[in-house]
């Protein structure tokens, strides 16, 4: 065993115990007009827990007006080496088989919201940074840790900080997989809606947030009586949730597989699922039929063709979509979109064709949100110098990656995604649970132990670079 596989053996009950404090906060970011906690005040809470922590480990602690958290540890020299992580984590949402805020420890596992994603995976980086502390070395760059309160709600702590402060010269983001993220696809978020006024669908509503494929959707039906028993009936047959409500409706609940908007392969969209449910009962009016007929068509895939915007590059693979949230209250359907697009992708090419293929269904565009495209030259010093040391840690041949997911390193000048999920892992609880923005989500404490071990590693190659 070397000495910082010793140090971190030693430190791991104490690493835990801090990724558990933080765990336990429920920081999920809600913008408010409150200057003392902008994005609510649990995510306050976890800012300032995590500058607690790292005080504690004698690094200097900023609140920078309660958007953001900054560490640091001063150098010979102002300039920075940075390391960008958040401290917000997704809603809940349903099919937990533990409590997400209760973190679990267990068979080498953390489990709990935000395990993985992202208090884990910052406390990881934290620790690397205490272990060169910890036995004496002297930085040359001064190391500034950022702690963020809303990555997951648009990334205004971090455009706040970098339009305030001096950004670093350099950052990591410890948000992803090994090797190295060195570029990411464009996000956009757009919202649709359609006027249809339907007799026969009361309501309908999926998803709770639009960087995920949802896992629950239900609809309310005014159906005759003939119309009702026919539809329990196949509800029975086919496993879907049918219950009559006090007032003679009927409301129809339909589970899917969850999943990151960025990694849809696996997940199942209870949206899409219920939709055509809905269409196969052959109970809805036309209004209600041209609603469901226009989901059907728009997610029936992931990669672009049902917006018209199919599209594939070679160095970041296929464009991604999906439907996120969606809406109706028996007159006015909203659907929310979250596209994930290549680097080399059109912007207005891609949107005049959305435009298009929506208003066939005679849905129309309310609202666009749009964060470009990054990438990072995959032969600079820096991303060659952090591929050398996953090599050694991981196995040779580990290339750079272009990825669909959104990190901090988008809204940086010069950033780079740096693990800390190891690649080639298999999923414990399957596809359905345990992932980012899923149910039962959780972190491999081995996994974590590596990564303190490779990200104090490349933060003193950074430093001599």
């Amino acid at each position: 065993m070397t000495e910082i596989e010793k140090w971190v053996e030693d430190h791991e009950a104490e690493m835990v115990s801090d990724i558990c404090q933080l765990v336990r906060i429920p920081s999920i970011s809600q913008r408010t007009q409150d200057g003392e906690a902008p994005f609510g005040k649990p995510c306050r809470d976890a800012m300032e827990k995590a500058l607690e922590i790292g005080r504690n480990m004698g690094f200097e602690a900023f609140n920078h007006e309660n958007y953001c958290g900054t560490l640091l540890w001063k150098g010979e020299s102002e300039e920075e080496i940075g390391i960008f992580g958040h401290t917000d984590v997704v809603p809940a949402g349903s099919g937990w088989s533990y409590e997400p805020f209760t973190p679990v420890v267990k068979d080498g596992l953390i489990i709990g919201r935000g395990s993985s994603d992202n208090k884990g995976s910052l406390v990881a980086a934290l620790y690397g940074i205490k272990y060169l502390k910890d036995t004496g070395y002297k930085p040359t760059k001064s190391i500034r840790f950022f702690l963020g309160c809303s990555e997951e709600k648009g990334m205004e702590d971090v455009q706040y900080y970098v339009s305030h402060y001096r950004e670093p010269e350099f950052s990591l983001v410890p948000d992803v997989m090994f090797p190295v993220c060195n570029g990411e696809k464009g996000i956009m978020e757009l919202d649709a809606c359609c006027e249809k006024k339907s007799r026969v669908l009361k309501s309908f509503q999926s998803g709770i947030m639009s960087n995920a494929v949802p896992a629950d959707a239900k609809a309310v039906l005014i159906l005759s009586k003939e119309e009702a028993e026919k539809v329990k009936a196949r509800g029975r047959e086919s496993g879907v949730c049918v219950q009559e409500k006090e007032d003679g409706c009927l409301e129809i609940h339909m589970k899917g597989i969850a999943a990151h908007a960025a990694f849809p392969e696996g997940s199942e969209s209870a949206e899409l699922k219920l939709a055509e449910f809905l269409l196969e009962l052959e109970v809805l009016d036309r209004e209600g039929a041209g609603l469901m007929e226009g989901v059907k068509t728009f997610f029936s895939d992931y990669y672009g063709a049902g917006l018209d915007i199919p599209y594939e590059d070679e160095a970041s693979g296929k464009l991604t979509h999906v439907g996120g949230m969606a809406e109706y209250d028996g007159e006015t359907f909203r659907q929310n979109i979250n596209i994930r697009y290549n680097v080399t992708a059109v912007y207005d090419d891609m949107v005049a064709a959305m435009t298009k293929k929506l208003e066939a269904s005679d849905f129309h565009i309310t609202r666009i949100h749009n964060s470009n495209p990054c990438f990072t030259d995959p032969d600079s010093p820096q991303v060659q110098k952090l591929l050398q040391i996953c090599g050694k840690y991981l196995g040779e041949g580990l290339k750079p990656y272009v990825m669909g997911g959104g990190t901090y390193a988008r809204r940086l000048r010069h950033g780079v995604g740096f693990g800390p999920g190891i690649p080639g892992k298999k999923k414990l609880f399957g596809d359905e649970r345990g992932g980012a923005h899923q149910p039962d989500e959780y972190v491999e404490i081995a996994h974590l132990k590596k990564a303190v071990v490779i990200y104090a590693d490349a933060i003193k190659a950074l430093d001599n670079e």
